[in-house]
């Protein structure tokens, strides 16, 4: 875990000297769910909504690329939740992601199986090291 710490320091030190991440760097929590909330919006509306309203919602997270804008300000997150003293939230939208992926719990195949593994995982190190003394002298 020390050298994690170790590595966690010197990517915050990197990261932070550009000058976009120390303006969105604030707003880390909100780009790591909000893009999480806005994936379980596309799949709610897409399960919910009759099929005359596809074209809409087409137009709206594909043509519009929400969904791409969805998925990158979370993986920004991420990395931006990563830096911060607010690591203890990490995990928590891995797992969110993690269930994403199988939300309508229809159509679940072996690609969704090993991707929910892998932000399980993830999410299961991420709380690990958030739980440690290591995460507390990082921050």
């Amino acid at each position: 875990m020390q050298q994690f710490s170790n590595v966690i320091r010197e990517l915050r030190t990197w990261l932070l000297s550009f000058s976009f991440i120390q303006v969105l760097s604030p707003f880390r929590l909100y780009l790591l769910f909000g893009g999480i909330g806005v994936g379980f919006l596309q799949a709610l509306l897409f399960k919910v909504l009759p099929y005359s309203s596809y074209g809409v919602l087409d137009f709206m997270f594909y043509t519009i690329p929400l969904s791409a804008v969805a998925g990158y300000s979370f993986l920004l997150g991420v990395w931006l939740t990563l830096i911060s003293s607010d690591i203890k939230y990490l995990p928590y939208g891995l797992w969110a992601k993690a269930v994403l992926i199988l939300f309508p719990f229809m159509a679940i195949s072996v690609n969704s199986l090993i991707s929910v593994a892998v932000y399980a995982y993830l999410g299961y190190l991420a709380f690990k090291y958030s739980a440690s003394s290591f995460a507390e002298q990082a921050a």
